[in-house]
């Protein structure tokens, strides 16, 4: 699952980078490779490479990302594929 789950917060986290560093920054370049394809080796440069930001930024990239997905449920519900609708 963490595939489908990390995909939906890894693009919503490249979003706020994208916003916050430009698209060419190395940590924006990082976590948009996490966003394309969440598998351990990407996960682990994204988090390094976050990890290198100063913390007022890092704070900040990840409030934005937790804004973007507390206000879009259907980014949380899609990770479900579907099993919402069900009952």
């Amino acid at each position: 699952m963490f595939e489908t789950t990390g995909r939906t917060f890894f693009q919503a986290l490249h979003a706020a980078a994208e916003k916050r560093l430009g698209q060419q920054h190395p940590c924006c370049l990082a976590i948009a490779e996490a966003a394309r394809n969440p598998d351990a080796t990407a996960v682990r440069a994204a988090q390094a490479a976050l990890n290198g930001l100063p913390k007022e930024v890092l704070v900040a990239l990840m409030a934005d990302a937790h804004k973007a997905l507390r206000e879009d449920p259907s980014a949380i519900l899609g990770a479900w594929g579907g099993s919402a609708s069900r009952h």
